[in-house]
């Protein structure tokens, strides 16, 4: 028997606006294996440049490009979604995150778009 089969859980009310219990160990090693295994798609699309789900006849790097912001994406929301408590915390909490977040994107869409409409023959990097 571990000391965290023994151990009594922590009221919500003690744990920072959580709604619910925080998980045990077992969640977070199942989000490792689920973040390895999106790690390792992102990691094909370079070792096997030629595999026929992302091998089309010209459009390689548009395929790539979607598959890895795809991939990050499901990596980001996965961690901000358990490792940093979103799931278990306050509503409002969790709200305040995404308005930021949404806030941040549309700033660097703005911002990129800004420089194709006004600087369009100037090279971006």
């Amino acid at each position: 028997m571990s000391i965290t089969d023994t151990e009594v859980p922590i009221p919500t009310s003690a744990l920072d606006g959580a709604i619910e219990e925080y998980p045990r160990e077992r969640l977070y090693v199942l989000t490792a294996l689920f973040l390895a295994a999106i790690t390792a798609i992102e990691v094909c699309t370079y070792l096997f440049p030629h595999f026929a789900a992302w091998s089309t006849n010209g459009g390689r790097t548009s395929i790539v490009t979607a598959v890895l912001i795809i991939c990050m994406s499901v990596k980001f929301f996965t961690v901000a979604y358990i490792f940093m408590h979103l799931k278990f915390d306050n509503r409002i909490l969790t709200m305040v995150f995404y308005f930021g977040l949404t806030t941040a994107v549309l700033v660097y869409l703005a911002i990129l778009t800004m420089f194709n409409l006004w600087y369009p023959s100037h090279p971006h990097p």
